[in-house]
């Protein structure tokens, strides 16, 4: 009869060797370049359109009934974020799939052998797997960071213009942030990418306020 530590033990065996596995396959197929390259690059979309949304319910939002408004930028924000996480995963995953069995095939005809059941192959396919739900993570983990002062505003713990102006902060932090992750990926000067992650987010600011101005649809 297995005891509870032996069942502690194999549960913990497999789990490592489910870790080994995908490190390996990721490994093998230079999966963590580009799983790192979507990390960055969909937070910071994801960053980018959250605080598009934030800015937009700033200037649109009624100050004299802001119920109706923030609301809707509320629903708007839950929403994007959860296409964005569909969207990242599904075209990802479709995408990489579609490239490893390219690869595949490929190498296959080039060797004269039917490699769709190598260690290459399977390397492949949990790489598209873990790259997938990378592309689909980043966007929607940072959206939701942003959104999170915006959740208390129903329960009355914040003012809704308080709540938009946190997001705001928090949108430009988790940009610069995100900058110092790339500068330090790429070994050069972080806090000089730093400043041009966080500068995207102010050029995206000056931009609403522009086009608000422009169009009048600022309340």
């Amino acid at each position: 009869m297995v005891d509870a530590h032996d069942k502690e033990g194999q549960h913990a065996a497999r789990e490592g060797g489910l870790i080994h596995r995908v490190m390996r396959a990721l490994e093998l197929t230079r999966g963590v370049e580009i799983a790192r390259r979507y990390l960055a690059m969909n937070a910071f979309d994801g960053a980018l359109t959250m605080l598009g949304l934030v800015l937009g319910g700033l200037l649109t939002i009624n100050p004299s009934n802001p119920e109706p408004g923030f609301a809707a930028i509320l629903l708007a924000a839950f929403g994007t974020s959860i296409a964005m996480a569909v969207s990242g995963f599904s075209g990802s995953y479709l995408a990489e799939s579609a490239e490893r069995d390219r690869e595949v095939e490929n190498l296959g005809r080039a060797m004269l052998t039917d490699m769709s059941d190598s260690m290459y192959a399977r390397a492949g396919r949990t790489t598209s797997v873990v790259v997938a739900i990378v592309d689909g993570a980043s966007p929607a983990v940072a959206a939701f960071l942003i959104i999170i002062p915006l959740l208390f505003v129903p329960a009355g713990y914040l003012d809704y213009n308080v709540a938009l102006y946190l997001s705001v902060g928090i949108c430009m932090v988790i940009l610069f942030l995100l900058g110092l992750f790339l500068g330090a990926v790429s070994k050069k000067n972080i806090w000089s990418y730093g400043a041009k992650t966080l500068f995207a987010g102010i050029i995206t600011a000056a931009l609403m306020y522009v086009v608000s101005w422009v169009t009048g649809a600022g309340g």
